[in-house]
């Protein structure tokens, strides 16, 4: 997990989700929904998280994991 827990180059006034997260799962679920939520603004075809069914999860997990390890290098502090 992240090593930097708390206010350091970065941070703007508190440690980051990343950074205090005790829920590597939880924490992959919460931003695989909102990067999902985040691309529902056409309304034509545009579904809640739960009703996106299983493969889009899937799908958004992937990179919600992959935007996870990426944030986690330490070559980027």
């Amino acid at each position: 997990m992240h090593d930097h827990p708390t206010v350091g180059i970065g941070h703007n006034s508190t440690a980051c989700a990343l950074c205090t997260s005790t829920d590597h799962a939880g924490l992959v679920e919460r931003l695989a929904e909102e990067l999902w939520e985040s691309r529902q603004d056409d309304t034509q075809w545009a579904r809640s998280w739960a009703d996106a069914g299983e493969l889009w999860h899937i799908r958004s997990r992937e990179l919600a994991r992959t935007a996870v390890a990426f944030l986690e290098q330490p070559e980027l502090v």
